[in-house]
């Protein structure tokens, strides 16, 4: 990076693209995965210049044109983030309302299905045993 080159902090390019430092942090950390490289200052701080602006506002709009998040990731930096860096955050960002929906929808069946099968059982022992008093009674 030349001397003359603008240089901008995460929290000015965050308020310039309109997203929190914590989402500029998460594209940052996927963006270095796939080995696009950014400039760094004496404290080991990233710091970022118009190159960098450029790529963060194509992301925000290849996110924004609905496109997944490693596809983007991907297609910015001609790689793919490797398995081992792939965080449980960045995991999670790539579900879709749709699919937390069908898990949750999933769940919740199961979950009624077991209590149904429980109930049953409980009920089929209440009955035998009420078969059983009046067998005697009789």
């Amino acid at each position: 990076m030349s001397e003359q080159e603008m240089q901008y902090t995460a929290k000015d390019l965050a308020a310039s693209l309109d997203v929190t430092t914590s989402t500029l942090r998460r594209w940052a950390i996927a963006l270095e995965s796939a080995r696009y490289p950014f400039q760094r200052n004496e404290k080991g701080q990233r710091i970022y210049a118009e190159q960098d602006i450029t790529t963060f506002e194509e992301l925000k709009k290849l996110l924004g044109e609905k496109m997944t998040f490693a596809d983007a990731i991907q297609k910015l930096t001609g790689h793919t983030e490797t398995k081992e860096k792939k965080t449980e955050t960045e995991k999670i960002m790539n579900v879709t309302v749709e699919d937390l929906e069908k898990l949750v929808s999933r769940a919740v069946k199961k979950a009624v299905k077991k209590e149904r099968e429980k109930l049953f059982k409980q009920m089929k022992k209440q009955i035998k045993k009420e078969m059983e008093k009046l067998k005697e009674k009789n």
